[in-house]
């Protein structure tokens, strides 16, 4: 059975949302932040495999040709897809390799985890 990649997001929201979330408060927050990059990245790659219009690579390129293939595209909604992915991918690039975060953890949580959503309910509007 295939992973259904937007569980990811579940995941995430969970850690947002649930004060029982496991501790330390900013490792939860900065896993909900990486795991909701995931989620709308995986989705977005896949739907663009499963139209023909990319080939994954299975490299760290992977989430540049998935990005700029939607930033690309003369459908304004896939280019808000690009756009909200690329926003993602720093996000998540400093939760995972950043010793500091700019701003307050929780509400990079909560905007990345809004973000990814609509990402989610974009592709599903394609």
């Amino acid at each position: 059975m295939s992973f259904h990649w937007g569980d990811y997001l579940t995941l995430a929201e969970s850690l947002v949302s649930d004060p029982a979330a496991p501790e330390p408060r900013e490792a939860a927050l900065r896993a909900a932040i990486s795991r909701a990059y995931y989620a709308a990245f995986c989705s977005a790659r896949n739907l663009a495999k499963s139209q023909g219009e990319i080939v994954p690579t299975r490299t760290a390129s992977e989430h540049e040709l998935v990005i700029v293939h939607f930033r690309g595209s003369s459908d304004p909604r896939r280019r808000r897809i690009g756009a909200d992915l690329g926003r993602l991918r720093k996000y998540r690039n400093n939760a995972d390799y950043d010793d500091q975060l700019a701003g307050d953890p929780l509400d990079k949580a909560k905007l990345s985890v809004a973000t990814a959503r609509n990402v989610l309910t974009a592709l599903g509007s394609l």
